[in-house]
């Protein structure tokens, strides 16, 4: 067992003559840390994993009975304390033993004590940590059994809904124990059946026999989604593409937006991320888990056939959408608008979309779907643009727009200006982006001995990572990393051949801690080592 270990005196000889007595008497460490203050040690408790602190009673700044008990503060229980004293404090070591330090070793230490402290505290540390992992493996095994338990009970529920081996009450109480909540009186619950679309096999790197891959990227994606309804999402048993949800919430209207949102929002990411493509069947509300919930979110999904993949379709709108006036017909024309920047046609559309007399017959019913469809099909041009993250997020924030919109005349509005921006972010990105990548070229070339991460950029300029890396590609001729390299390299050579500096501090100056991980990319990236290329140039 090897740990980290971190020595806090405020004298280095003593920290070096610690050090190489623990390395005379072969102490298993991973890595040896020195701090001369409390502050100091403060830094590395919270920036570096340490395991085991060594540390002095008597320092200027802080005390090491003082240092014990910020580092607790900080949450890391699981730090040792060895501490190190003179014979005028043994005083403290009524308080020391009060906050667990492990040992309290007087100086001047001989090697057989620093032996017997560590053998006493390895093994101490051992028995715990298999304590703790039995603790651990126990609640997994635990949490694992619920959940296959409650994955079963939803699929037995959907494949036969009202076969004998599916229970209402047993996947209501499942699921109460597994999610941790307790289910309201009279809560809403709707039921989906979500497809993974051909699609996701074409048009991306997933083969056929990759359906248990992408099946496990849309839970996770699902579970990550923050939500206002609890929410459960298992595979289905019968058909490897095809996995079961779980909504719940209070008020009917409230948690079908939430599904919608879900829905946009997992577009979003899964689309644009990974090419995998989904469609939404959903259940009509209700207050049990009836067996036709599980039918009806089938049947929802079977949608798809008719009116195409990558849709969320619910029961309960299945009477307006057969009906022949519904224009789902002209929902392509909507997409082939938008990438025609044909804006005066898209008018005309929306205003027979949204006329007076289709809202008066199928009322505010057909109005939310033909929301929901049109977010859609701007969500679908958003993920063809790269760089577009923020033109996503303002659509999934307005997508409960209707609700507080007072005329037709302002719903037409609002869409057509939102379909308008969709089209100017058409042509701007690639001038957007190029001056995004002057800024950050300038940014780089300022900040470069520091840690710089292309994810860190992407984010600074509302881009993705791999977007940025591209256009910076494009821009420049190299990547962002090898550009911050080169850069590094430069100053460091600079550094070499007019200054005294040492090699360490040369690395520091450039942005590398270790010195070890300089001299590496320098040989690469010079064919020779820092010291040689001093002595060359000088």
């Amino acid at each position: 067992m090897r740990h980290n270990l971190l020595i806090v005196d405020d004298e280095a000889l003593i920290r070096q003559g610690l050090r190489a007595r623990l390395t005379y008497l072969q102490i298993d460490v991973d890595e040896i840390l020195e701090a001369d203050d409390g502050t100091q040690a403060l830094h590395i408790v919270r920036t570096h994993p340490v395991d085991i602190v060594i540390t002095d009673i008597k320092m200027p700044d802080m005390d090491g009975l003082t240092l014990i008990e910020e580092i607790r503060r900080t949450g890391k229980e699981d730090i040792q304390f060895i501490v190190l004293s003179g014979y005028a404090e043994f005083s403290y070591a009524e308080t020391a033993i009060r906050l667990g330090v492990k040992a309290y070793l007087l100086k001047p230490l001989s090697n057989d004590e620093i032996r017997d402290t560590f053998d006493k505290l390895y093994r101490e540390m051992e028995d715990n940590g298999r304590v703790r992992s039995a603790l651990l493996s126990q609640q997994k095994l635990r949490r694992q059994q619920q959940e296959y338990l409650l994955e079963k009970e939803v699929g037995a529920f959907f494949a036969d809904p009202a076969g004998a081996l599916a229970s209402p009450e047993r996947l209501k109480l499942l699921l109460a124990q597994t999610l941790s909540i307790r289910l309201r009186e009279n809560a809403c619950i709707y039921l989906a059946e979500i497809g993974v679309d051909q699609e996701s096999y074409q048009d991306s790197g997933f083969g056929q026999k990759d359906h248990e891959l992408i099946r496990f990227s849309v839970r996770n994606v699902f579970y990550e989604i923050e939500s206002s309804c609890e929410k459960l999402i298992v595979n289905g048993m019968s058909d490897s593409n095809i996995l079961y949800a779980v909504f719940l919430g209070g008020e009917e209207k409230r948690l079908r937006n939430e599904i919608e949102r879900i829905f946009l929002k997992m577009r979003s990411v899964l689309e644009k991320k990974m090419a995998i493509y989904l469609t939404f069947g959903v259940s009509r509300p209700a207050r049990e888990f009836l067996p036709q919930s599980a039918s009806q979110a089938h049947s929802a999904l079977q949608q798809r056939i008719v009116y195409g993949n990558s849709n969320l379709y619910f029961f309960e709108d299945m009477k307006i959408m057969s009906q022949q006036e519904f224009p789902s017909s002209q929902m392509h024309l909507i997409d082939q608008y938008i990438r025609k920047n044909e804006v005066y046609k898209l008018k005309a559309l929306l205003d027979e979309i949204f006329s007076e007399e289709l809202i008066r017959r199928h009322g505010t019913a057909y109005l939310r779907i033909m929301w929901v469809r049109i977010l859609n099909i701007l969500f679908h041009h958003y993920d063809q643009q790269a760089g577009t993250g923020a033109g996503l997020e303002k659509l999934l924030s307005n997508f409960n727009l209707p609700d507080h919109i007072n005329s037709l005349s302002e719903i037409r509005q609002q869409v057509t200006e939102m379909i308008l921006e969709c089209i100017r972010a058409d042509h701007a990105p690639e001038a957007n982006a190029r001056s995004k990548m002057q800024l950050a070229i300038r940014y780089i070339q300022e900040h470069y001995n520091e840690n710089i991460s292309v994810n860190d950029l992407a984010e600074q300029y509302n881009m993705s990572p791999n977007y940025f890396s591209s256009v910076f590609k494009k821009e420049m001729g190299s990547s962002p990393v090898s550009y911050i390299t080169q850069l590094r390299m430069k100053k460091s050579m600079e550094l070499l051949e007019r200054s005294d500096l040492s090699v360490v501090d040369i690395a520091r100056k450039v942005g590398y801690d270790e010195g070890q991980y300089f001299f590496r990319v320098f040989k690469k990236y010079t064919g020779m080592t820092p010291l040689n290329y001093r002595e060359g140039r000088r």
